[in-house]
């Protein structure tokens, strides 16, 4: 029996500590948080919060219903970091409104009320194609938009082993060999090594412009001059 060939070993020892890195990051997620005794103070959030005054509005379930379905807080390290990005949210669509929009696919889980606060706008994406977004028109006595303090109350617990064994089997990717062996099974196309092909490509569409601009006379020059030199 012939033995394995040095790329299938390689190969399969990526794919075991591809593996392995996934039960780890599992192993990670379920370990949870511990609840810290005191805060961390940590930033400032800007929100919206409805109010005490909604119960006044008869459609009050579909307020709320809609409040439900936009991004109600931006967090920053200052005031002024999360005004921003409350700035950029509510005016990224080039119509500056004071409240976040909602997407067609949150518009279309909402019940017929609640589509009756929502009035539709067109945007244009990078593809240069329009998209559909939806204004929130929520009564202005039911909302209220304020900074609070943000605060860090849990802490993620942290195994040592885990730390480690994911260090380690980091490195071993990193090997010669086995890093090679890596790229081509999970790394991505890299542009930059097609840019010498791409180079002869535009210099041969280049030359064949010129030609097709020049007469068959003053081809016929350069190719007699060519043979020349």
């Amino acid at each position: 029996m012939k033995p394995k060939h040095i790329k299938c070993i390689r190969q399969k020892e990526i794919r075991r500590i591809h593996k392995r890195q996934r039960e780890i990051w599992v192993a990670k997620c379920a370990l949870g948080y511990i609840e810290l005794q005191k805060p961390i103070r940590h930033g400032w959030y800007k929100e919206i919060t409805i109010t005490h005054r909604v119960e006044n509005y008869k459609n009050q379930a579909a307020i709320r219903e809609v409040y439900d379905k936009i991004e109600k807080l931006f967090w920053g390290r200052t005031k002024e970091e999360a005004a921003r990005k409350w700035r950029h949210e509510t005016s990224k669509y080039l119509i500056s409104k004071d409240l976040p929009t909602i997407s067609r696919r949150q518009h279309n889980r909402l019940s017929n009320k609640a589509k009756k606060l929502c009035v539709p706008f067109y945007h244009m994406i990078e593809s240069k194609k329009l998209k559909l977004r939806y204004y929130v028109k929520i009564p202005k006595g039911a909302y209220r938009i304020k900074f609070t303090r943000a605060y860090i109350t849990h802490s993620k617990r942290i195994d040592p082993k885990l730390e480690s064994e994911g260090d380690l089997l980091e490195q071993q990717l990193l090997k010669n060999g086995l890093y090679e062996a890596n790229e081509k099974l999970y790394g991505w196309d890299d542009d930059w090594k097609k840019y010498t092909y791409k180079q002869e490509k535009l210099k041969m569409n280049r030359n064949l412009r010129k030609l097709k601009n020049c007469s068959v006379e003053e081809f016929i020059k350069e190719e007699i001059s060519w043979e020349r030199n």
